[in-house]
C-alpha cells in the first residue's frame, strides 16, 4: 500500500513551498528517513525525508510551488 507524502508545516507564516530539487528519481527505492527532496520557502531551504521505505512515485515536479499539506509523492511499500 502506498503512503502519501505531504508538504510538512515548516513555519507559522509559510503557506507554500517550492520543490527545489528531487534527490531521488521516480521509481527509486528509498529507505526510511532518507532525504528525498529539497523544499524552499521565501525564508529557508528544508529537506524532506521518506517516512517509510519503498518505491518513490513523484506527483509534483521540481520547480512547482505547492501549498502546505499538498501530496507531492507516494512511497509504495
Amino acid at each position: 500500500m502506498a503512503q502519501q507524502v505531504k508538504v510538512p508545516t515548516v513555519g507559522e507564516s509559510i503557506t507554500e513551498v517550492t520543490i527545489a530539487n528531487w534527490l531521488k528519481n521516480d521509481g527509486d527505492v528509498v529507505k526510511m528517513d532518507e532525504v528525498i527532496a529539497e523544499l524552499e520557502s521565501d525564508k529557508a531551504t528544508f529537506e524532506l525525508t521518506a517516512p517509510n521505505a519503498g518505491a518513490l512515485k513523484i506527483k509534483k515536479q521540481a520547480g512547482e510551488t505547492v501549498p502546505i499539506g499538498e501530496v507531492i509523492c507516494e512511497i509504495d511499500e
